[in-house]
């Protein structure tokens, strides 16, 4: 049977999944009420408990102002509603579009400025109602930006409609090798796309007998919706959408919202049409046509108005049974993020796009999925694995990462692109919490400890970033190959450490708060930090800031000494930066340090260690262990008194995987930086698990190509967890 530690563990680092009394009957505020708990042992219920949706809704707080400035683009002009067309070309190169916008001007104006990429503005075309005022498109030095001139004198304050027109290139993959040529090179005459998946691009879907047949893609984020129409595609802009297009009468299509009854028009095409989007950036707009096929189900909320949305995959032709455990995993994901964040999506259908390319791999195109608001675009190689075979590691992941976004992303979106992290790091954040929740025989929680040191690794090379980057316009565009390892990874443990130190009952509510506050709205750090520090009266803008403004590791120090007099052990904690190449190194944190103690490690007291040193006492003495998860983003380097009490718990700590990995790992990192002597590393990794679901849970990952995952998760968590104070 697991140990009351591993119990404990165990019911902190799983999702956000469980009724309050699974993880042994906490209230309301959790762990950070009193910054300490004690586990008694004992199982708090003989029945798994289910994740119930908030007891009560969340209430918005009408006072919040949930804009931002924009960036680059004056605020002066703002876009109300799309009504958007566009028709690619018979050979899906070139494409006509148009576009009748909504505008409010809030006062005087010269011009009005828009962006825009390899678009071509149609003369005489471009006209303001009413006035009929017809304006100039004039591209700025770069030519990723257009003003739009009256002819003479200013426009005055008003609400508008603005009338443009425009031709667009389809963007392809283009090779190098002839054999693998689709014809032409990038920026030439005949072929000015170039090798990318941006904007509007081409893919040639292959079915299972082989054959292929062009379709188109859209693709906006960061900055490449401005390659399909202009506008305004910064994160600060959240206009609503009307899609209309006019493509082959044997086209499949699917956009943001859902399709309306489409209309024949001339040449074997058809107009398609789709209902008006929520308010949402233009790079979460999405257009999808071709030959492919769908599977369908329906999603039940488990909310109180167990409202139906209807759910399609599209796939190749001839794949729609490859997308059956994709469906699976898509309700399963949307199921646990409508129940951890009691919030229904505005949306009456949910779509996820797979597409494959015969002429293209995944590895050739600039990202991996996308997380279009309610048409979520995939690659098929990851989701839709053959019949009789498992799906990827990635593919499981990616599911969940992307319907994530729904609400991190796509409902509260980021104010501008230094913050990619807030739509990152979240769905980084939550997809490992549900691939170890959903698939427990394909993701351990050891693998998550040694994906942390990876990271760290990486965060002390001389090429780190912060999590919190400083991006201009054209940089943001390449981000994830720059600092995804910071964004995405780096940022998903630091949330992860959060977590850890509020308790997840707190975390969620804060992160309910946040969404409900902001919902339709931008989001920014200091936005998100007062929602936790609401929920749990910590200082979480200080240690969120201070993680996620600098590159670098917390080092902390431990060491303990029994005070005889009062009973107690007087923890002694200071920090510094691990040593590290950093160009400009982080120099302070305020770390969220959880210490356990006590006999069996089963008491815990959670500090925020904010100066350089510190000390704190605990009831009893003890060996004292801080980061008993092995999860929080700190190396812990214990002091000769600290170590030898800890070692006295070695029953304890082999009795959890995931604990034993990160303190091996620690002390490999630590002698190998020549702070701790040899012996300290030798002495931990002679530890082995102890008992069998220990050593079950440190065998290597099954072999994919032989095991198929086996889905558990049903909204309900399957263990037994002990009670605590």
């Amino acid at each position: 049977m697991p140990t009351p530690f591993q119990l404990k563990t165990l019911c902190l680092m799983l999702a956000g999944t469980l009724a309050l009394a699974a993880c042994g009957g906490e209230d309301q505020t959790g762990l950070s009420s009193s910054r300490s708990s004690q586990q008694t042992g004992g199982a708090a219920a003989s029945q798994p408990a289910a994740l119930a949706p908030p007891t009560a809704q969340v209430a918005a707080d009408k006072t919040i102002n949930k804009t931002v400035k924009p960036v680059e683009l004056p605020n002066t002009v703002k876009p109300i509603n799309y009504k958007l067309w566009f028709r690619p070309n018979p050979d899906l190169s070139t494409f006509d579009g148009r576009a009748d916008v909504e505008l409010e001007i809030t006062k005087n104006v010269n011009q009005i400025e828009i962006a825009g990429h390899r678009i071509n503005f149609a003369n005489g075309k471009t006209v303001l109602q009413p006035g009929n005022i017809e304006l100039i498109p004039t591209p700025e030095d770069t030519g990723d930006f257009y003003q739009l001139r009256p002819a003479s004198g200013h426009i005055a304050a008003g609400k508008y409609s603005l009338h443009m027109e425009w031709t667009g290139i389809i963007n392809f993959k283009t090779y190098d090798d002839p054999a693998n040529q689709t014809g032409g090179s990038c920026g030439d005459d005949k072929y000015p796309g170039c090798s990318a998946a941006e904007g509007v691009f081409r893919v040639d879907l292959k079915s299972t007998d082989g054959t292929t047949s062009g379709a188109i893609l859209t693709q906006g984020e960061s900055n490449l919706a401005r390659q399909w129409f202009p506008g305004w595609d910064e994160p600060a802009f959240r206009p609503t959408y009307e899609v209309q297009a006019e493509v082959p009468q044997n086209w499949r299509v699917v956009s943001n919202g859902a399709e309306l009854p489409p209309v024949t028009v001339d040449s074997g095409y058809k107009r398609v049409s789709f209902e008006k989007t929520p308010p949402m950036p233009s790079y979460l707009l999405f257009f999808g046509g071709g030959m492919f096929d769908t599977l369908e189900d329906d999603f039940v909320s488990p909310l109180k108005d167990h409202k139906s949305m209807h759910l399609r995959i599209f796939t190749p032709p001839g794949m729609r049974d490859w997308a059956v455990p994709a469906m699976q995993q898509t309700k399963q994901a949307l199921d646990y993020y409508y129940r951890y964040t009691g919030i229904a999506l505005p949306l009456t259908k949910f779509d996820t796009v797979a597409a494959n390319d015969a002429f293209k791999a995944q590895k050739d195109l600039n990202f991996g999925g996308m997380e279009n608001w309610g048409a979520i675009l995939e690659f098929a190689d990851d989701i839709l694995p053959a019949p009789g075979t498992p799906m990827s590691d990635y593919g499981m992941k990616v599911l969940t990462h992307e319907a994530a976004h729904q609400w991190f992303g796509d409902l509260v979106t980021l104010d501008w692109w230094d913050d990619i992290w807030l739509n990152e790091s979240f769905a980084r954040y939550f997809e490992n919490k549900t691939k170890i929740l959903f698939f427990p025989d394909r993701f351990k929680l050891t693998s998550e400890v040694l994906s942390k040191h990876s990271v760290m690794t990486r965060d002390l090379r001389n090429d780190a970033y912060p999590i919190q980057p400083n991006f201009n316009d054209w940089a943001s565009n390449d981000f994830v190959v720059r600092a995804s390892a910071f964004t995405y990874n780096k940022g998903g443990f630091v949330l992860r450490t959060i977590e850890n130190y509020l308790g997840d009952s707190v975390m969620r509510k804060g992160l309910q708060s946040y969404l409900t506050d902001y919902s339709f709205g931008n989001v920014t750090p200091k936005r998100l930090w007062k929602e936790l520090s609401k929920a749990s009266g910590e200082p979480m803008e200080a240690i969120g800031d201070s993680y996620v403004r600098q590159t670098g590791v917390p080092l902390v120090t431990l060491d303990t000494q029994c005070d005889l007099t009062t009973g107690q052990t007087i923890v002694t904690l200071k920090q510094a930066p691990y040593p590290n190449q950093n160009k400009y190194p982080g120099i302070q944190w305020t770390v969220p340090v959880t210490l356990a103690y006590g006999d069996g490690l089963i008491r815990r007291k959670a500090v925020a260690l904010k100066d350089t040193q510190m000390q704190v006492r605990l009831n009893g003495c003890s060996a004292v262990l801080a980061n008993p998860t092995g999860l929080d983003y700190y190396v812990v380097n214990y002091g000769d008194n600290a170590w030898s009490q800890l070692l006295t718990q070695s029953t304890t700590i082999a009795s959890d995987p995931a604990l034993l990995t990160n303190l091996q790992q620690d002390a490999a990192r630590l002698v190998a930086s020549g702070l701790a002597n040899a012996s300290r590393s030798t002495t931990i990794k002679s530890l082995t698990p102890s008992n069998p679901i220990a050593l079950r849970q440190m065998i290597a990952q099954p072999d994919l190509d032989t095991e198929r995952p086996v889905l558990h998760y049903q909204g309900k968590f399957s263990g037994r967890a002990a009670a605590t104070e």
